[in-house]
């Protein structure tokens, strides 16, 4: 929330405390405040009492009826009711920036005595750890200070900020932690982003293979990849032998066992009448583009009829060409190399990627789907991991982008040590989306059965934004809130919460919902760090990213 958004409410409080008879308006403070700072040159300081701070904006009030609005610099705390002393660092254009000076830390007696008690210097440095410690409600004890010491010298270039913070959510210090953390904190976290680095880097290493005439290892780095995206669905290849779609149904099959190593035709009792049309597995223009290149390949006619015709699934389309390629089974390699490369087949493969990596918004609803989709991630991504390292890509952007879902799924589940949150990478109306899901859990209410569970829903949408949804389910009564930047987003949402509303209620809710406008964005990491030290793990929420 901004600083001009108090302006009410402190106008308000400004006046009530104020003896004068012609009190001045929350304007004139302000007014007052610049002419009490006008030709202060940097450096100089300047004292007051801190009446409200969000983020880097700052409101003191210097004296009677002057007040200062600024930005505020450094790591060091600015809470409201404290009397500050800072030093202008800027003070041009109406402009001003402050600094908190380190003489404030000496106002607290309960910094030097603690660095005392522990034998510790004190320092900018060690007075600024012991402030932070006291902050996050870190026990500020010899052996404590003594740990975060270590902690702030071995890691010079991490935020003290960040390793108190840290080190208060019980997560383990290291490199990859401390990088996850970060990104949570800057919203640079979004697990669906991560995904599709994976399939963009994975081209590019295609490419840099083929492109240096290693075709061998090009083959080779395919014909894993592909493996890895078959085994790890049931649905790549039924256990008699057939390729199913995504609806189920047989469309090229394979001969059974010990009967050749050839394509079979389509099924003969799937004879075209009965089999249904599904959704092309690539647009129209680029379907042709396909056809052509599985043509100029070489590839069994029955596989090129299927595709033109519309009945193989991108899944199955890629089974066959992985069958190829382990049965070395390619009549014109280069040939080959031209379809692999081809723009339509790196969209099918991209596009089998994402089916397996995202989730569609109804299937969230099914029981452990969830759950399901973290174990055959956290299975493709340690034999990803695996096969980039023994062929020497260990430094390439894929094992890269690799490494960072691994780490994030990692990172997730050290979370769901102390807290309840997971990371739903989505696909909605064919567009790539993003959800969190954190549930607020309380010692004190879950011991009652009457107790309610709270919870909050992120999404990061191509169209809508940015949405926020609280949900307070309290017996069978449910509350929602719905936080949109964009007024139009929001009336569209107001305009269809009957359907919401009837599918709860249908299952013997009463619901009540709010639709807020709101500027700015909630962070995952900073809801968790509101949290009190009442938060505790509630089995039936909670989730193992790594299953």
């Amino acid at each position: 929330m901004r600083l001009s958004s108090y302006t009410n409410q402190i106008n308000q409080t400004f006046v009530e405390n104020m003896n004068s008879e012609n009190t001045s308006t929350l304007e004139q403070g302000l007014k007052n405040g610049m002419d009490a700072v006008r030709g202060r040159l940097p450096g100089q300081s300047i004292t007051g009492e801190v009446l409200m701070r969000d983020g880097s904006d700052i409101l003191i009030s210097l004296g009677e009826n002057q007040l200062l609005q600024a930005k505020l610099e450094g790591s060091m705390s600015a809470q409201p009711g404290q009397f500050l002393t800072f030093q202008i660092k800027n003070n041009a254009n109406s402009k001003i920036v402050l600094s908190p000076l380190f003489e404030n830390l000496s106002q607290d007696p309960n910094v030097s005595k603690a660095l005392q008690a522990a034998g510790l210097p004190e320092t900018n440095l060690t007075a600024g750890m012991v402030k932070a410690m006291m902050q996050e409600g870190l026990p500020i004890n010899k052996q404590s200070l003594y740990q975060m010491n270590r902690l702030i010298n071995a890691n010079p270039q991490v935020s003290m900020e960040t390793l108190v913070q840290m080190q208060r959510m019980n997560l383990p210090i290291t490199k990859e932690t401390i990088f996850q953390f970060e990104a949570y904190k800057n919203y640079q976290h979004q697990l669906s982003e991560s995904l599709s680095d994976i399939a963009d880097a994975f081209t590019q290493s295609f490419q840099e293979l083929t492109g240096s005439g290693e075709l061998s290892q090009g083959i080779s780095f395919y014909k894993n990849v592909l493996g890895i995206l078959a085994e790890s669905t049931g649905e790549a290849a039924g256990g008699d032998g057939t390729i199913n779609t995504a609806e189920g149904e047989e469309q090229v099959i394979q001969n059974p066992a010990g009967q050749g190593d050839e394509t079979a035709a389509v099924s003969d009792k799937n004879t075209p009448s009965q089999i249904k049309t599904q959704q092309p597995i690539l647009p129209e223009n680029e379907l042709e583009g396909l056809v052509r290149a599985l043509k100029n390949a070489d590839a069994p006619d029955k596989i090129v009829g299927a595709v033109a015709q519309n009945r193989m699934s991108g899944q199955a389309l890629l089974h066959e060409i992985n069958k190829m390629l382990s049965e070395d089974a390619i009549p014109d390699k280069e040939k080959f190399f031209e379809l692999l490369e081809s723009r339509e087949f790196k969209h099918v493969l991209k596009n089998e990627m994402n089916r397996q990596w995202l989730m569609l918004p109804e299937e969230v609803a099914n029981e452990h789907s969830v759950d399901k989709l973290y174990e055959r991630l956290n299975s493709q991504m340690n034999r990803l991991n695996q096969m980039l390292a023994q062929t020497a890509k260990a430094d390439t952007p894929l094992a890269k982008a690799v490494a960072n879902v691994t780490n994030n799924i990692d990172f997730m589940n050290q979370l769901n040590q102390t807290f309840t949150y997971v990371q739903i990478p989505l696909k909605m109306q064919g567009k790539e989306a993003n959800g969190e899901l954190f549930v607020y859990t309380n010692k004190k209410s879950l011991a009652k059965k009457d107790g309610s569970v709270s919870a909050l829903l992120h999404l990061d949408m191509e169209y809508l934004g940015s949405l926020d949804v609280y949900v307070a389910l309290n017996d069978r009564k449910v509350s929602t809130k719905f936080y949109l930047k964009d007024d139009a987003a929001l009336d569209l949402i107001a305009q269809n919460i009957d359907l919401l509303n009837k599918r709860l209620e249908d299952r013997g809710y009463s619901v009540n919902a709010e639709f807020i406008n709101r500027d700015e964005d909630t962070n995952m990491m900073d809801e968790m760090l509101k949290q009190n030290k009442n938060i505790s793990v509630l089995a039936g929420y909670s989730f193992d990213a790594r299953a």
